[in-house]
């Protein structure tokens, strides 16, 4: 059973959480030890950055990272997390290369490189709302689509 249990966890089929209640029962807490990001939280990553974080990249986002390790204790959140390509996720990953997350209004990820070079890379914000046509706009588009 619990090769099965550590299998799901693995694919991101499941996690494991902690659930704290008082000596009567009464539920006060819960935590969470999974190391994925659920899928709300994973999707969230994806719309909230667009393509991969990385400075001066733009491939699609294909990992959802911690920003901070999740093995130095750091948790699951969407503050710690952000959206990489594979290679830079890679990258990321190799010995000298650190990551932090410097500001959360807007999301910011300050990545420092082997050679102490420092990249900001700031989630993008929303796009600005449609402005509405007017009413001569919409009367000129209706003329030209009749002709």
């Amino acid at each position: 059973m619990r090769d099965l249990i550590a299998r799901a966890e693995e694919a991101g089929l499941a996690s494991l959480r902690r659930l704290y209640a008082e000596p009567y029962g009464q539920l006060v807490a819960m935590d969470s030890r999974s190391r994925t990001f659920p899928a709300g939280l994973a999707k969230f990553l994806v719309l909230r950055d667009r393509s991969c974080r990385t400075p001066h990249c733009d491939a699609p986002v294909r990992h959802r990272d911690h920003v901070r390790t999740w093995a130095d204790g750091v948790p699951t959140t969407a503050t710690n997390g952000q959206g990489l390509c594979e290679a830079c996720n890679q990258t990321k990953e190799a010995t000298g290369w650190s990551a932090q997350v410097t500001d959360t209004d807007p999301h910011t990820v300050e990545t420092t490189t082997p050679t102490g070079h420092r990249h900001r890379s700031r989630a993008p914000g929303l796009p600005p709302p449609r402005q509405q046509p007017n009413r001569l706009e919409v009367y000129l588009a209706d003329i030209v689509l009749a002709a």
